[in-house]
């Protein structure tokens, strides 16, 4: 491994912190090596800006003896790598990963861009993500047509891979699919099942205590 090649991978490292950060707080599936790499180099481009904005601004405001950063202009020196420089970026790389994080998960660019009707598409994740991570949702019915079975409890947590649901439910009720006859009650259960044989309704308690359901 070169020197240079070194030194590109300590100045992505406020890009790769943002990056895991990011990652951890959004819902996503499985990033390719590819996808990683660009928003690494992405956040790391936008956290050494906001570090040299920050420097223009002290400079102005307050003192004028913070260097410019010296990033820019000796990237192709291998054997010049900016230690502060990559310190400081990576703590603002946090920031960044939080506001990002922030601006997915209220899904902002999707609202504004439905606001002017630009596109009406919701975010990156499917129906069923969607669906269990409103905030309308607490409790739920969830069919399992294969074992003929109706749990009624509240999500507490929730995921998926290509094929299967997996859904963990407390102050669980579970009731035969066919007749809807009790059966016996459970504190948590965690359920994991394929996608095609369950069907999730949105569970509402009316003020006369009768019970409708909303299917998905």
């Amino acid at each position: 491994m070169s020197e240079l090649t070194i030194k590109l991978i300590i100045i992505l490292i406020p890009g790769a912190i943002a990056t895991l950060i990011f990652g951890k707080l959004i819902l996503h599936k499985e990033w390719s090596s590819f996808r990683f790499v660009l928003y690494s180099i992405l956040f790391g481009i936008i956290s050494y800006l906001l570090l040299q904005l920050a420097i223009n601004l002290i400079n102005i405001c307050v003192c004028n003896y913070l260097p410019e950063l010296t990033i820019w202009s000796n990237l192709n020196n291998a054997s010049s790598i900016p230690y502060k420089e990559v310190g400081f970026a990576s703590i603002f790389s946090i920031v960044i990963a939080f506001i990002a994080s922030l601006i997915e998960n209220k899904k902002v660019i999707n609202k504004i861009a439905g606001f002017l009707g630009i596109s009406a598409k919701y975010g990156d994740e499917n129906l069923y993500s969607m669906f269990l991570n409103s905030k309308e949702v607490e409790f739920i019915y969830l069919r399992d047509i294969k074992n003929q079975l109706t749990y009624h409890g509240w999500v507490k947590s929730f995921s998926e891979t290509d094929n299967i649901s997996e859904i963990r439910l407390c102050d669980v009720a579970l009731f035969n699919y066919s007749d809807s006859e009790f059966l016996y009650e459970v504190k948590e259960v965690y359920l994991s099942l394929n996608k095609q044989e369950i069907i999730i309704e949105l569970a509402n308690l009316e003020e006369n205590g009768q019970e409708e359901t909303e299917q998905e």
